[in-house]
């Protein structure tokens, strides 16, 4: 079984970037975090990723990245 990597947040769309931040939440704090990259990673071609990363780059909300972010998943699920 594959385990997150990476958790969103449904209300606010902030991350929660690393293992240990989530293993430090109590349970409490785990309500509403959304597991993502919950299957085994795809490459991406080195064009594809300076591709989001410039995207990512210049987004100016946390709506912003939340889409790049579905849109990188999607790229990963397509190969």
């Amino acid at each position: 079984m594959n385990e997150p990597v990476a958790w969103i947040d449904s209300e606010t769309r902030c991350f929660v970037y690393s293992q240990y931040d989530y293993e430090d939440l109590d349970e409490y704090g785990k309500d509403g975090l959304i597991p993502l990259y919950t299957h085994p990673m795809r490459e991406l071609t080195d064009e594809e990723m300076e591709d989001f990363t410039v995207r990512i780059y210049n987004c100016r909300t946390g709506a912003e990245a939340h889409e790049i972010v579905l849109a990188i998943l999607r790229k990963a699920q397509e190969k």
